[in-house]
């Protein structure tokens, strides 16, 4: 039983990283399409946008979309604080239980 608990743990922290990598995937591309949606209804002038690009000023929307509340960073820290805590939990299940000792 404490290699069971041991393995689900180890494999919750890899879950745990995978999902923060996927939510900070889902946060860029939903940035993406936000932004080539506001220039499909015309909220941003995308020719106006690559012209001040051009002048010296380089504005990228598109990541200034995605740094927007710092998600990515969030999602990261969140994500790996649970990995680490499950591996703790691991590692505190594998030290706390011994082995029965013959007399």
């Amino acid at each position: 039983m404490k290699w069971t608990i041991i393995i689900l743990n180890l494999l919750a922290a890899v879950a745990f990283v995978a999902l923060g990598s996927v939510a900070v995937s889902i946060h860029r591309v939903h940035s993406y399409s936000t932004y080539h949606e506001f220039v499909e209804r015309g909220v941003v002038d995308d020719q106006k946008v690559k012209t001040l690009s051009q002048s010296g000023e380089h504005y990228d929307v598109v990541k200034r979309m995605q740094a927007i509340g710092n998600a990515e960073s969030w999602f990261s820290q969140i994500s790996n604080l649970a990995a680490v805590a499950c591996v703790l939990n691991a590692t505190a299940v594998y030290f706390s239980t011994r082995k029965a000792t013959k007399p």
